[in-house]
């Protein structure tokens, strides 16, 4: 079997701050073939809304594609 690489994106587990909102957002990487599995989570942002306003805050310096993250967040 050759092997299979799927990454995904995904909104983990809301919590509270105060009167802030967080969504993180985690890319979860699988590769498989017959001889072996491998999972990687990775924190990619958080999507951060307040009662006046919605932001994203980067983890990294790596281009991110806004839309599909408030799309995540919000369908």
């Amino acid at each position: 079997m050759k092997s299979k690489l799927k990454v995904e994106k995904k909104v983990g587990k809301t919590f509270d701050i105060g009167e802030r909102k967080f969504y993180p957002i985690v890319k979860i990487s699988t590769m498989e073939s017959d001889n072996y599995f491998s999972e990687s989570i990775t924190p990619v942002a958080f999507v951060v809304v307040e009662p006046m306003k919605k932001y994203i805050l980067p983890l990294s310096d790596d281009e991110l594609d806004t839309e599909e993250i408030i799309r995540l967040v919000f369908p």
